[in-house]
């Protein structure tokens, strides 16, 4: 019984340390992880899909996937990037579809990774997307750290202006 004692109290004071040194080390390894950084430092930019699949109607069962990929330009119209998604419908209502979108646009500056919902509207005499907003989930190189919104405008089909917040 002594003996089991003196083990127990062994074990726990071998824990106690082995924990205390493990929550000291936790602050030095934060210090090394990117400070988050407020999206809105993304300059804003055109998604264009016309032509791909992303642009063409999406399937008419839910969970089936659909992707595509685009040219990104910069506000002058400057090509300056590939965006790249995959979508897949959520739901079926009465007036819209809901589709889940995951993207990643690819600049020289940097890789940016969002996701979004959006309605795809049944109306014929209504546009076929209206704005919605997206989150942004991270990047590389000048947007490493990134996090916010971005909202996506719809210029034409399948192109949409994207504002970063």
């Amino acid at each position: 019984m002594q003996f089991t004692t003196k083990r127990s109290v062994a074990l726990a004071v071998a824990g106690l340390v082995v924990g205390t040194l493990g929550a000291l080390s936790v602050p030095a390894l934060a210090d090394n992880a990117p400070a988050p950084q407020n999206a809105s430092r993304i300059p804003a930019m055109t998604l264009d899909f016309a032509g791909s699949n992303s642009e063409a109607s999406s399937p008419q069962q839910v969970g089936v996937a659909f992707g595509g990929r685009g040219i990104v330009k910069d506000t002058e119209g400057n090509k300056i990037g590939t965006v790249y998604d995959v979508c897949a419908k959520d739901a079926i209502e009465a007036k819209a579809d809901i589709v889940f979108c995951t993207g990643m646009i690819e600049t020289e500056r940097g890789k940016i990774s969002f996701s979004a919902t959006l309605p795809i509207s049944d109306d014929a005499a209504k546009p076929e997307h209206e704005a919605f907003t997206g989150v942004v989930n991270g990047g590389t190189k000048d947007y490493e750290g990134v996090s916010g919104e971005v909202r996506f405008k719809p210029q034409a089909q399948g192109v949409f202006d994207a504002t970063f917040s």
